[in-house]
């Protein structure tokens, strides 16, 4: 590109007339000669007119730039030609700044023009807002994204963005707590920390604790949490479903619904209606939420009305981890089995460790505990993997651990009826990864209920990530 195409985009740029052609040809130019992503990023850094972008309104961006960014296909290479550049570029020290010899004059409208399409595609490519509506503040942070090409992991999201998924499932945080997992496709707008509306999709909300008074929007309905979780299923023509799952929740009009209950409205009649019980939709997502990210094996996680019986619940097929309290503080000095990276057996006894400092952790518990019959002997394999979106702190292994950790990391009112010869036997083995994000076990059930509890830093202890 020579310096009179360079001039006519930019001011092509200027009169609000660069169209999709035009930006590509921009990018092609980047492709070029990387050093010209170098001189961009440079300037950039070293002027002031970022930090005047970011106070910019939508409205005073270019309209053609707006609707060429709103393509997705364009997003894309904007964002793989530029955006992921521009960010893994070192940044500059100040000896450097001094040696360069570009001309700020002569860069100065280039950078400018160049540093709104990057303003825009940095703060909205992955999470587009939506035409005429202002960025506001960060209100919700993602946990985890998985098959997911729109966000990543530790990406903020702010208030008026809305996220949309073409594949795969997001966790987010809202900064009071809550917590939001979402399957694709799906298309979920911020709005405010406790606060977001469903257009379409597959949700799943977790309030944990004594949170309360999350506002979750659908075409036909405003779901308030009375202290719950719950699952909204919304088709892309308005249908929608809510499920109960634990607790309580408002719908409009006051009416309040409890867990193990379901409702639906249409979209041609938003009366809301009865249904029997519905959550299979829904496990991906309840899933999610705990921070589960992917399970291998003959694995899966105990369903809503399961959570809290981990001994009336029989499964022969699988075994079944059961999400129990969260957020809960263990002093320095508390006896666990294992805190480091490694494969682990039987015997226990002498194998334990104290926690090294105080750690907050969410718990889990592993169970295998078969449908049991007395004529016949019991003789079972089972391998399999969990992987969570988070460091695991601690491990419990060994009955008498076991049962004195109930007090702190057990559910209220959770039912242990028909549990016997809790941890693991002789033939088991337990492997933490290096980066304890994965847990690989190896169980040879012979009798009684194999049980081990894993203990997982809580999303917000970034001292245990």
């Amino acid at each position: 590109m020579n310096e009179s195409q360079l001039q006519r985009l930019l001011e092509d740029f200027q009169d609000d007339a660069l169209n999709e052609s035009e930006c590509r040809e921009l990018i092609q130019w980047f492709d070029e000669d990387d050093s010209r992503v170098s001189e961009f990023a440079d300037e950039l850094r070293f002027g002031n007119a970022l930090a005047a972008l970011h106070r910019m309104e939508s409205d005073h961006i270019p309209l053609a730039v707006k609707d060429s960014i709103y393509r997705g296909d364009l997003a894309i290479d904007i964002s793989r030609n530029v955006r992921q550049r521009i960010e893994s570029r070192p940044q500059p020290l100040s000896a450097d700044a001094e040696r360069s010899d570009l001309p700020l004059r002569k860069w100065t409208s280039w950078w400018v023009a160049t540093a709104t399409v990057a303003a825009v595609i940095a703060l909205g490519v992955f999470l587009l807002t939506e035409p005429d509506t202002n960025y506001g503040d960060v209100v919700a942070t993602v946990q985890n994204a998985r098959n997911v090409q729109e966000v990543s992991a530790g990406d903020q999201l702010r208030s008026g963005q809305v996220l949309k998924l073409v594949h795969g499932r997001v966790k987010i945080n809202f900064q009071s707590g809550v917590r939001l997992a979402i399957q694709a496709p799906a298309e979920l707008k911020l709005l405010g920390p406790n606060s977001a509306q469903l257009l379409h999709g597959v949700a799943t909300v977790r309030v944990p604790g004594e949170i309360k008074g999350f506002v979750l929007v659908t075409p036909h309905q405003r779901v308030t949490d009375l202290g719950t979780s719950f699952g909204v299923d919304v088709d892309t023509m308005g249908n929608t479903a809510i499920s109960v799952f634990e607790g309580e929740i408002e719908l409009e009009h006051q009416r309040r619904l409890v867990g193990g209950q379901s409702v639906a409205l249409t979209a041609m009649d938003d009366t809301v209606r009865e249904i029997p019980y519905a959550i299979d939709q829904f496990l991906d997502t309840w899933q999610a939420s705990f921070g589960v990210e992917q399970l291998i094996g003959n694995v899966r996680v105990a369903s809503p009305s399961e959570r809290h019986s981990p001994g009336l619940v029989e499964d022969t097929n699988s075994l079944l981890l059961f999400p129990e309290r969260e957020d809960v503080l263990l002093k320095q000095g508390y006896v666990v089995n294992a805190t480091e990276p490694g494969t682990y057996r039987r015997p226990f006894r002498k194998n334990t460790v104290k926690l090294m400092e105080d750690v907050r952790v969410d718990s889990f518990l592993l169970q295998y505990n078969p449908v049991h019959d007395d004529g016949l002997s019991m003789n079972q394999n089972f391998q399999g993997e969990l992987h969570f979106d988070r460091p695991i702190v601690a491990l419990i292994l060994q009955k008498d651990l076991l049962d004195s950790s109930d007090s702190h990391l057990v559910l209220p009112a959770t039912d242990f009826r028909n549990i016997f010869r809790r941890g693991i036997n002789d033939a088991d083995e337990v492997t933490l990864s290096p980066d304890r994000r994965v847990l690989r076990v190896t169980l040879n059930v012979k009798n009684g209920v194999d049980q081990i509890r894993v203990l997982v830093a809580t999303d917000n202890n970034l001292k245990s990530q």
